[in-house]
């Protein structure tokens, strides 16, 4: 018997959807309270290792991602001129070929969506939580209408509550969920680095993701199907600095100054026309456990960290299929939440700190005892240890 009937999720990303998926598969009453909508997904593109493919096979969408992303096996290191000096093999571990897969990022938004839909799951838009109730045998959910990132939501007059088992907050790293439950305990760091990102046409040879560091700018490319890449920078941004998106082309220029060879063309090709992606790297991790009683926070929520692994929205995928397993594995909710909190809690901070270690190794920027530690292993260590562990 199942931990719960009925389930709130609050954020309708990669995570949110795809525990909505699994849930609403075994039978769960869900639905998603999705701020934004499908027309509002951010960022371009991102990496689908494999154990993230695995999970996607836990609700029947792995075969559809392959279908609409590039896979590919080896990560290329190139020198700034855009010559190949080395290359890292993919890992043997649990999880089977292709090693990795990239994709469009709103393309994969909507087949998690699809899949939500599609198993039952009820996808409201245009809204967010109010106010939560929570008492012995469910939570009072009172929703509002959402009128934007720095503005406060609409609370709705006369709207009658929703009661529910559980409420799950997979509402990114800036969750209210999470404030819910820690106050300010909780907050993001900003790293002093951010992440650009552009779709541009692939070149024919480029089959594998490919990185390059010039100083303190790393650039990567990655193909996301059989006409596209995207072209991603990491940038010291210090200040944090809130640049108008009608600078982003001549920002992205000057901080490509230093490549050349093909990134100096890419570089060189980027318009006013194309859509350009903009993002501060943050880290935040939640040590203690992500739920309290009937409210629980995962992915971002839970933690946040930058790119450098490329296992940030896989960690999301495995939160929520492992939840999902473990509210059906449990008739008591404490403990199906204890059990999944556990299971996932090494291997997601894992990730998050290790990718922080990374940037800062990469950066020159002055590493902790326990960073030294985990830059040891170096990246492919790190994809062993997670090809190799069950999630």
């Amino acid at each position: 018997m199942s931990a719960v009937r009925k389930v709130l999720v609050q954020g309708g990303g990669i995570g949110g959807l795809t525990l909505a998926t699994a849930l609403a598969q075994r039978g769960i009453e869900v639905d998603v309270v999705e701020a934004s909508g499908p027309e509002a997904v951010l960022g371009v593109g991102l990496n689908l290792p494999n154990n993230a493919l695995s999970a996607l096979e836990k609700i029947g969408v792995r075969d559809t991602c392959l279908q609409a992303g590039f896979p590919f096996e080896p990560l290329v290191i190139w020198n700034a001129a855009s010559v190949q000096v080395s290359a890292i093999p993919p890992p043997q571990g649990r999880y089977g070929s292709p090693s990795n897969t990239a994709i469009s990022r709103p393309l994969y938004s909507g087949i998690l969506r699809d899949a939500a839909e599609k198993a039952g799951a009820r996808i409201i838009t245009g809204a967010t939580i109010w106010e939560m109730i929570e008492d012995g045998d469910g939570v009072e959910v009172e929703l509002a209408t959402w009128t934007g990132k720095r503005t406060p939501p609409l609370r709705r007059e006369n709207a009658a509550g929703h009661r529910y088992d559980l409420v799950v907050g997979f509402d990114g790293v800036r969750s209210r969920i999470r404030e819910h439950l820690f106050a300010d305990a909780y907050t993001p760091r900003f790293t002093g680095f951010a992440s650009w990102r552009v779709t541009m046409p692939r070149p024919a040879d480029l089959t594998h993701i490919a990185f390059a560091m010039c100083k303190d700018v790393k650039a990567v490319l990655t193909p996301i199907n059989a006409d596209q890449m995207y072209v991603g920078l990491v940038t010291p941004e210090p200040g944090n600095p809130r640049h108008a998106s009608s600078d982003f082309t001549r920002l992205l220029h000057e901080r490509m100054r230093g490549f050349s060879g093909l990134l100096g063309e890419l570089r060189d090709a980027i318009t006013d026309g194309h859509q350009i992606s903009y993002a501060p790297l943050e880290h935040l991790v939640v040590r203690e456990p992500w739920f309290r009683g009937r409210i629980a926070i995962a992915g971002d929520a839970a933690h946040t960290s930058p790119p450098h692994l490329a296992q940030g929205a896989a960690m999301a995928v495995e939160d929520a299929v492992t939840l999902a397993a473990a509210l059906q594995q449990h008739s008591a909710l404490p403990a199906a939440l204890h059990a999944w909190f556990t299971r996932r809690r090494d291997r997601a901070l894992f990730v998050a700190d290790m990718s922080l270690a990374l940037l800062k190794q990469e950066t020159g920027t002055e590493l902790t005892a326990e960073e030294e530690d985990l830059v040891e292993l170096g990246i492919p260590g790190a994809q062993a240890r997670l090809a190799q562990e069950a999630y």
